[in-house]
């Protein structure tokens, strides 16, 4: 009858220190080249919610140019396109006031209206939508709007 042969564990048998060093600067690279990939995924996520919320702000200003007569706009007592009624920031477009914070965040939209005659026909209408890229840098986009009589 043949008999089994029980060996010991060999003392020496596990992971050297060498061994852990090199899976752990394999490690170091891929995690390296996956932050690399990563970078620009966040830069165009951040662009693409800064230009959403541009295009947000914008639309309802234009949305407010559209929805009221001419009259309605160029009233001289308290029309739309008077100055102290131009949207300026953040929240203010839909009808809150802005918080300190949103007043001094340079990424939330800064939207300027302005005409160039209130007395001419058709009047144009000039909408501006200005912020400051977290990673693209200042951004302006302008619209026309244009009333007629």
């Amino acid at each position: 009858m043949a008999t089994l042969e029980h060996s010991k564990p060999d003392p020496s048998a596990g992971f050297t220190l060498l061994e852990v060093m090199i899976s752990i600067a394999i490690l170091a690279v891929v995690g390296l080249a996956s932050a690399m990939v990563m970078i620009p995924v966040v830069q165009a996520q951040n662009e693409s919610r800064e230009f959403t919320q541009a295009t947000a702000m914008s639309r309802a200003v234009l949305e407010e140019l559209y929805s009221q007569s001419l009259e309605e706009l160029t009233n001289p007592e308290d029309g739309y396109l008077l100055s102290a009624n131009w949207p300026q920031k953040g929240t203010q477009i839909y009808g809150e006031t802005p918080t300190v914070l949103e007043m001094s965040d340079p990424t939330i939209p800064t939207v300027q209206v302005t005409t160039t005659d209130l007395e001419a026909d058709p009047v144009e209408v000039l909408v501006t939508v200005s912020w400051t890229g977290r990673d693209s840098g200042p951004v302006t986009r302008e619209f026309w709007v244009v009333r007629t009589r």
